[in-house]
């Protein structure tokens, strides 16, 4: 597809989580006078892929696709990537840097996502719900030694976004939480957590 002559920007969009909402941000993008090109994507775009993309585009709003430094040269106006989540990883970040290309991400785009999904395995294991319900299906009532959330500790390995919203729930459950962290733990965050450094990890887990 030619560019749109009336936009001052081109900017391909193949971040997958994007595309139920493509339309909300497409009418924000054009009033910033860019033209919005929406790739067909279902998890990642390889580099082969990208590449007959590319050609026209001054920035990306994408997901876990391959930005090589090959895609990149390919590229030619291509001047910002902004990757839909925190982990930029399969960006060529070196290769971006020589090229002049930037690089942004959005810290904690999926941390609610995860933190709801977190406690629902918990009880789904806790209260054996997958079992139960195949049991009930098939005509049986069995009873089973089950667990409580508030006889339970869990422990947090990595306690930034993502891991502070995963106590906040486990606390809510009344569960004991244990975290740990490479850096120091927001003092502020004063929400059922015992914060461990290392060595007491070890012997404590």
């Amino acid at each position: 597809m030619a560019p749109d002559k009336s936009m001052r920007w081109r900017v391909l969009v193949s971040a997958p989580y994007a595309m139920p909402v493509i339309e909300t941000y497409r009418s924000r993008l054009e009033a910033a006078s860019c033209e919005v090109v929406v790739a067909e994507v279902r998890e990642r775009l390889t580099e082969e892929q990208l590449l007959p993309l590319v050609k026209d585009i001054d920035g990306a709003i994408c997901g876990d696709d391959r930005f090589t430094e090959r895609v990149m040269l390919a590229a030619p106006r291509l001047r910002v990537l902004l990757k839909w989540g925190t982990g930029i990883a399969p960006l060529d970040q070196e290769g971006a840097k020589c090229l002049g290309v930037r690089i942004y991400n959005t810290p904690g785009a999926f941390s609610e996502p995860v933190a709801d999904t977190v406690p629902g395995y918990i009880l789904l294991f806790a209260r054996q719900f997958g079992q139960m319900d195949r049991d009930i299906r098939e005509g049986r009532w069995i009873e089973r030694q089950l667990v409580a959330s508030r006889e339970t500790t869990l422990g947090a390995i990595g306690v930034g976004d993502c891991g502070r919203a995963v106590v906040r729930r486990a606390v809510a459950f009344g569960m004991r939480v244990l975290g740990m962290d490479i850096v120091e733990i927001p003092a502020d965050f004063s929400s059922g957590l015992t914060g461990l450094d290392r060595k007491r990890a070890v012997v404590r887990w």
